[in-house]
């Protein structure tokens, strides 16, 4: 028996602690509000066109097996190495780029980052790689 009641609390607490709170609500609101965006269809109509833009995925690498990737060409590069690997790997400041996530919210942070690194074109795909899925556009195997 106190075995499962401390099995419950344990579940409870979890769950409980899981929430994001009123702060953190608040936090990605106005970071998604500050971001500037793209969605789904018009990415897909500017790849379309040929155009040459940067697509950074800052899920972690385990993730991009879940959902997919979007481009053969994307660049991993996942959130807490963003701030250390950009600049290599992204050497232009002018240049377009989309960043996205699952969800497009860790992507708003990123893309919001980006900017105060000096990056001039940068936009989140709103709502993510789920979003991508749910406008019917297609996903590739990362590997």
């Amino acid at each position: 028996m106190k075995f499962f009641l401390a099995f419950f609390i344990l579940l409870l607490s979890t769950s409980v602690f899981a929430q994001a709170t009123p702060s953190a609500k608040q936090l990605i609101s106005a970071q998604i509000e500050q971001a500037k965006h793209i969605t789904p269809t018009e990415l897909n109509s500017e790849l379309q066109k040929n155009r040459t833009i940067i697509l950074i995925d800052v899920r972690q690498t385990s993730e991009r097996a879940i959902l997919g990737a979007i481009s053969k060409d994307d660049l991993s590069i996942p959130r807490g190495y963003l701030e250390i690997k950009t600049y290599k790997k992204v050497p232009d400041l002018e240049a377009p780029i989309v960043v996205f996530c699952g969800k497009g919210i860790r992507s708003a942070f990123a893309a919001n980052t980006l900017s105060e690194l000096g990056y001039k074109n940068v936009r989140n795909l709103k709502g993510g790689v789920k979003a991508w899925i749910n406008a019917g556009l297609p996903t590739i195997d990362p590997e």
